[in-house]
């Protein structure tokens, strides 16, 4: 669990924050849980080098600066545990895992090296940028939404009917992924194995495959 920062209560944080449109959504973090929230604000900019893993008791933390971490961010948390992050600045990290009822919202442009992963959204699990999300790619299971206000230049696999239009569905192109990431040689993939192989710096797509998928689709190759 997350060390640093300050412990605050929502009625501090409501006196510095409570006018912004994201308000109502972050102080009901406290309301979704029957367990006590670790409410937490971290005085920006943030630069770590590893990862930063955010899990097990439910948590509300609010990074109010540019975000800038040498490693990957690990948001997850069981379905029961609604858990909310607001980072009010760019967000810059090799990759961001998101899962459960984890919720982020980033409110400037966001960078990663690798790869956006979501899984087992049932449980409210979103990831929203303000800005653009700038990744290799975007894998979604069909239950886990994520959004950018402005553009995503990555390659998009997700469910239909989300805010996101996805480049194809989960088993649609197991040509583009690295046969190391499919599920029992697919066609599907196995979000297990891609974050294990993400994390690692081993590979997640097929390289030739990809920079065709990513010519076609107009994003630097």
């Amino acid at each position: 669990m997350m060390t640093f920062g300050t412990q605050r209560s929502m009625d501090e944080l409501k006196e510095q924050y409570g006018e912004q449109y994201w308000w109502n959504w972050f102080e009901e973090t406290a309301s979704l849980n029957d367990e006590p929230v670790s409410i937490r604000h971290v005085t920006g900019p943030l630069q770590m080098d590893g990862d930063l893993i955010l899990d097990e008791d439910p948590w509300a933390i609010i990074i109010d600066g540019d975000v800038k971490i040498k490693g990957t961010i690990i948001c997850k948390t069981p379905e029961e545990r609604v858990s909310t992050l607001v980072v009010l600045g760019k967000l810059q990290a090799d990759n961001l895992f998101f899962s459960g009822s984890a919720r982020l919202a980033i409110e400037d442009d966001t960078t990663l090296n690798g790869f956006v992963v979501g899984t087992w959204g049932d449980g409210g699990a979103s990831f929203d940028v303000s800005g653009t999300l700038t990744a290799r790619g975007v894998l979604l299971d069909p239950h886990t939404p994520a959004k950018a206000s402005k553009q995503i230049d990555a390659l998009i696999m997700c469910g239909e009917g989300w805010p996101i239009e996805p480049d194809f569905l989960d088993g649609d192109q197991p040509e583009l992924f690295d046969p190391g990431v499919l599920d029992r040689g697919g066609p599907f993939v196995n979000f297990n194995l891609i974050r294990n192989a993400a994390q690692a710096g081993a590979p997640v797509f097929d390289p030739v495959a990809e920079q065709a998928w990513r010519k076609d689709k107009g994003l630097p190759v």
